[in-house]
C-alpha cells in the first residue's frame, strides 16, 4: 500500500505529563485506519495534532511525502485533512444543503445561487442514499443524518483525509449500519478515513489495519484478518490478556420474590409515549432498549420528572409520589445520571472537588462556612473507591477522559447513598477498560440491595447486566425478555424492529408472550 500520512517519532508534552512519546505508524491512501486505545492512551492527542489543532512538542508529520510545517487547522485543511468531532460542529438553525457548503462558491452577482447550491446538495445526498432534503433544517434530522451530513461537508470540499472521532458513539444500530456503509463508500473513492472508536466490533467490521497506542505509545499497527481477534485488540489496548468477554450473561439467582421499590402506571404523553408501565424490585438491574425513536430516553427523562406527562402516576414503595421532579426524587433516595455528561452531568470548569461537593455542601459546612478540609477529605474517599484517574481533587473535569469523567459522575451520584439509581447510556464514548470497571461497578449496587434502571442502546451491555430488559418500539413497550439463555439479541432486536408479527411480543425465550 502506498504510505499517504507518517507520523514520525510524534511526541506532546502538557507541563510534565507526556501524552504521546515517540509514536511512529503510516497511513495507506485509500485505506480505513482505525486509532484503538483506552482513554488517555493518546488517541484524542495524536488526532489533533493532525487535524492541526494541537501543536506537537517533538516529531513530524509527512503527508504524500512533504512535510507539515505549520500545525493548524486551516493548514491542515488546505493539506486536504477534515475533521469530524465526537460533539458535532453543525449549524443546526440553517439547513443540509447550508451545512455541506458553509463557504459556497455558488455564487451569482456576489449572492449565494441557493438553486445551484441545492443542486448539488441533492446530488452528494443522492449519492451517499440518505432520504433526506437539501433544503431541511439540521435540527429536525436524527443525530446519525446529522453526522453524515457533517462528512458530506469534507468529500464537498475535497479532503483526501477524513479524522472521524467516535463517529457512532450517539447512533442507534440502523443509523451504525448507514454510517459503515458511507465509509466503505468514502474508500471506494480512494478517501483515506481514520477511524477513532472503543467499539471493536465495529473496527473489525469496517478497518484495513488497526493501530494500538496504550499510554501514550506506539503499541503496534495490525492488518484486520481473521488472525486478530477482538480479545487479541483488548489484551493490546490495556497491556494484559483477557479471558472471556466483557459481555457475559448474568448467572446469580434473579429478583423472584423480591419487594417492587419503584413502579410507574399507564405514563402517556400526547403525539409522544404511550401507556407505559413497569416495575422495578430491589436489588433488581432492569434495562430498556429501543431503536432510535422508540421513545426510550422520553421514558428516562419522564420518570425523572425532567419532562412532563399528560398522564401516568410514580409509586415508590407503594406509595404515590405527587409532582414527581428532581428534588422530591432525590429527597427520597433516587438518583438519576445523564447521558450527556459534558452538557448536563458535570461542572466541566469546576473542580472535581466542588462537583463532589455540591449534593452534600450542608453536611460539608460548618453553619454558613464551607470547610474546605472536608470538602477535600470527602472527595479523596470517592476519588479512591472509583480508582478516578486524576493528578488533584483540585482538577477540572473537562481535562479529564471519558471514562474517568463518567465515574467521576457516578461517584457524585453515589456519595447521595441513593437506594434507586437511573443510568442513560452508562458507558457511552468510553474505553474497554473503563467500561468493564463501570459494569463490575453496576453489579456491585444490587449486592447491597440497590436497585438500577439502565437505559442503553448496546444489547450486549444490557444482556450482561440485566435481569430484565424491556423494549420499546413505536412509542410503546413493545415486549420484555428475562434473564437466562433466552435474552438474546436477537429477541430484544425482534421486539425492538416490531418483527414479531402477529404472535406478539416475543418472550426470554423466543416464544410469544406479553409484558411480565
Amino acid at each position: 500500500m502506498e504510505e499517504f500520512l507518517e507520523i514520525r517519532d510524534l511526541s506532546k508534552n502538557y507541563g510534565i505529563v507526556r501524552a504521546l512519546k515517540g509514536v511512529n505508524f503510516t497511513i495507506a491512501k485509500g485505506e480505513v485506519h482505525a486509532l484503538l486505545g483506552e482513554n488517555g492512551a493518546g488517541k484524542s492527542t495524536l488526532i489533533k495534532i493532525i487535524s492541526g489543532e494541537e501543536f506537537p512538542s517533538g516529531g513530524s508529520i509527512r503527508i504524500n511525502g512533504t512535510a507539515v510545517r505549520e500545525f493548524n487547522p486551516a493548514h491542515a485543511m488546505a493539506a486536504g485533512i477534515a475533521m469530524v468531532h465526537q460533539e458535532l460542529a453543525i449549524f443546526e438553525n440553517m439547513t443540509v444543503s447550508d451545512n455541506i457548503f458553509p463557504n459556497s462558491t455558488f455564487l451569482n452577482a456576489g449572492f449565494i445561487n441557493r438553486r445551484k447550491t441545492d443542486k448539488e446538495a441533492k446530488r452528494l445526498v443522492d449519492l451517499f442514499g440518505m432520504n433526506i432534503s437539501p433544503r431541511q433544517k439540521m435540527d429536525s434530522l436524527t443525530m446519525g443524518q446529522q453526522q453524515i451530513v457533517e462528512i458530506l461537508r469534507c468529500v464537498s470540499a475535497g479532503k483526501e483525509i477524513i479524522l472521524l472521532d467516535e463517529p457512532t458513539s450517539g447512533l442507534n444500530q440502523e443509523e451504525v449500519k448507514k454510517l459503515i456503509a458511507i465509509i466503505r463508500q468514502l474508500k471506494d473513492r480512494g478517501i483515506t478515513v481514520v477511524y477513532i472508536s472503543h467499539r471493536i466490533d465495529e473496527i473489525k467490521e469496517i478497518s484495513d489495519r488497526v493501530t494500538v497506542l496504550r499510554d501514550g505509545t506506539y503499541v503496534g499497527t495490525y492488518d484486520n484478518n481473521e488472525a486478530l481477534s477482538q480479545m487479541d485488540l483488548i489484551g493490546r489496548m490495556v497491556g494484559r490478556e483477557l479471558s472471556g468477554t466483557l459481555y457475559s450473561a448474568r448467572t446469580d439467582d434473579g429478583i423472584a420474590g423480591k419487594e417492587v421499590v419503584l413502579e410507574a402506571r399507564n405514563f402517556s404523553k400526547k403525539n409522544s409515549v404511550q401507556d407505559i408501565s413497569f416495575s422495578l424490585h430491589k436489588g433488581e438491574v432492569l434495562g430498556f432498549f429501543g431503536l432510535e425513536g422508540s421513545g426510550t430516553n422520553t421514558v428516562s427523562r419522564m420518570i425523572y420528572g425532567l419532562e412532563a406527562a399528560d398522564s401516568g402516576q410514580l409509586f415508590l414503595k407503594g406509595k404515590p409520589v405527587q409532582k414527581p421532579g428532581p428534588d422530591a426524587l432525590v429527597s427520597r433516595g433516587i438518583m438519576y445520571l445523564n447521558n450527556n455528561r459534558k452538557n448536563a452531568g458535570l461542572l466541566l470548569k469546576s473542580p472535581a472537588v466542588d462537583n463532589l461537593s455540591i449534593p452534600r455542601l450542608q453536611e460539608l459546612s460548618d453553619g454558613p462556612f464551607i470547610n474546605r478540609v472536608k470538602m477535600t477529605s470527602h472527595a479523596e474517599k470517592y476519588i479512591g473507591e472509583f480508582n478516578i484517574v486524576i493528578p488533584s481533587v483540585y482538577q477540572q473535569p473537562r481535562y479529564l477522559s471519558g471514562g474517568n469523567q463518567q465515574k467521576l459522575m457516578f461517584s457524585i451520584c453515589m456519595s447521595n447513598n441513593p437506594e434507586i439509581v437511573i443510568i442513560n447510556e452508562p458507558t457511552r464514548g468510553i474505553d474497554v477498560g473503563a467500561k468493564g470497571e463501570i459494569h463490575k461497578f453496576i453489579l456491585s449496587l444490587i449486592k447491597t440491595g440497590l436497585s438500577v434502571i439502565v437505559f442503553s442502546s448496546e444489547m450486549p451491555e444490557l444482556i450482561s447486566l440485566c435481569d430484565r430488559v424491556i423494549v420499546m418500539s413505536k412509542n410503546r413497550i413493545s415486549g420484555e425478555v428475562s434473564k437466562g439463555s433466552g435474552m438474546t439479541q436477537e429477541a430484544i432486536m425482534a421486539n425492538a424492529a416490531g418483527s414479531f408479527g402477529a404472535a406478539g411480543p416475543l418472550g426470554a425465550d423466543g416464544s410469544s408472550g406479553g409484558i411480565k
